[in-house]
């Protein structure tokens, strides 16, 4: 099992959102992961439900190295809405190379709620939705 430690101190959700996109494009389980609170849940586009920063680590770890090894993303903030002043809720659309159903650009809605801890912002809880095959 990998230990996987929290991610950087991250003052704003701005620097989280870019901080699990630079993590998925280096390919990093152990940095993207690093990202989500301890007891976070992710609910990935197939809907597959993790709980917890290590079964998040655990998985993708496995799958950037199989069927996302050469996946890249872009990505930008469509929403965003605190909550409270320590809970903020942050839509993002992805468009990504992912590499799915052969068909190789897609787009991906990732809904986030970030909550504070201290100076930190982590992740807890992302539901991913595939939007459309984007088609050349």
């Amino acid at each position: 099992m990998t230990l996987v430690r929290t991610g950087p101190e991250c003052a704003t959700t701005e620097h989280v959102v870019e901080g699990l996109i630079r993590a998925w494009n280096a390919g990093s389980a152990t940095e993207f992961a690093g990202y989500f609170a301890e007891n976070a849940d992710l609910v990935n586009i197939h809907g597959m439900h993790l709980r917890g920063r290590q079964a998040i680590a655990g998985l993708y770890d496995m799958l950037f190295r199989s069927v996302f090894v050469k996946s890249a993303l872009q990505a930008s903030v469509a929403s965003r809405r605190k909550l409270r002043a320590d809970v903020e809720l942050i839509h993002v659309k992805v468009h990504g190379n992912l590499r799915l159903r052969k068909v190789e650009a897609q787009i991906v809605i990732v809904t986030l709620v970030l909550t504070q801890h201290g100076n930190r912002w982590v992740v807890a809880s992302m539901h991913n939705t595939l939007v459309s095959e984007a088609r050349s």
